[in-house]
């Protein structure tokens, strides 16, 4: 009767496994969790868990007519809950929580990347520095953040629009905060936080909330690293992107 339950049960987490995918990727949360070229792993890991929940039901009933009072060295009772409470636990949290963000405690203790690297061809290194007013977005960030951090030199004076969410740490002054994005490579996991110090009155900007800031760029430091910093110039209160994870194959250097 133990073996008939155990079989039972494996088969109910494995749908409800399934079950969790299929609702992350309906509600559009499952790309908080992994990159969307991670997406379709998920989606046949979803097929598969169907497949194989609906086996072990199956030979529930090809085995209910046999006695289990024979078997040996099955798992005692409080072994099986821990073990299988490791599955239930987080198929639970996927049904019942609706934000999967990270949390600015765990952004503050990351801090933010200073830097990263991509292989660029020569026609478009510096293309962005070149231009009369740079203009961030989800598309070209990666490509900018390189531009600006390769010709910071020449950068003094450029005006530059961006949107992010304010970050702040304890070092920053009263009068410094980060412009900031979150950039995921293939789970929430490897996470890493991007961000433009931004200098001027930013006191009212509270500490998550999305802006789309403008301002002028010149050469400063971030923990003794040469970075682009902007001079406030004027900063709009947005709404939070659909989307507010920035998906990209980079070299994270810390």
């Amino acid at each position: 009767m133990k073996a008939f339950f155990i079989q039972k049960l494996e088969g109910l987490l494995l749908l409800g496994l399934g079950l969790m995918i299929f609702k992350l990727y309906v509600s559009g949360h499952l790309t908080k969790l992994i990159a969307p070229k991670m997406v379709p792993y998920a989606l046949a890991a979803l097929l598969a868990f169907f497949v194989v929940s609906l086996l072990r039901l199956k030979k529930q009933k090809q085995v209910r007519n046999h006695c289990d009072c024979h078997s040996h060295g099955e798992s005692s009772s409080s072994v099986l809950v821990l073990k299988y409470s490791l599955f239930f636990i987080p198929i639970l949290l996927g049904f019942i929580l609706t934000d999967f963000t990270l949390s600015g405690e765990v952004l503050a203790k990351r801090g933010m990347a200073q830097q990263q690297t991509q292989k660029k061809s020569s026609n478009d290194a510096g293309k962005h520095v070149n231009q009369e007013k740079i203009t961030v977005t989800d598309e070209n960030y990666f490509e900018v953040l390189d531009d600006l951090l390769n010709n910071l030199d020449t950068i003094e004076g450029k005006e530059i629009e961006l949107s992010g969410f304010v970050y702040r740490e304890n070092s920053f002054t009263k009068k410094q905060v980060a412009i900031s994005r979150l950039a995921m490579s293939c789970c929430v996991v490897d996470a890493t936080l991007y961000g433009y110090m931004v200098n001027g009155h930013v006191s009212g900007m509270k500490t998550n909330d999305w802006y789309t800031i403008t301002g002028t760029l010149k050469k400063g430091s971030y923990k003794g690293e040469s970075v682009p910093v902007i001079n406030l110039k004027d900063a709009e209160k947005i709404k939070a992107p659909k989307e507010v994870y920035l998906y990209e194959n980079v070299q994270i250097i810390q």
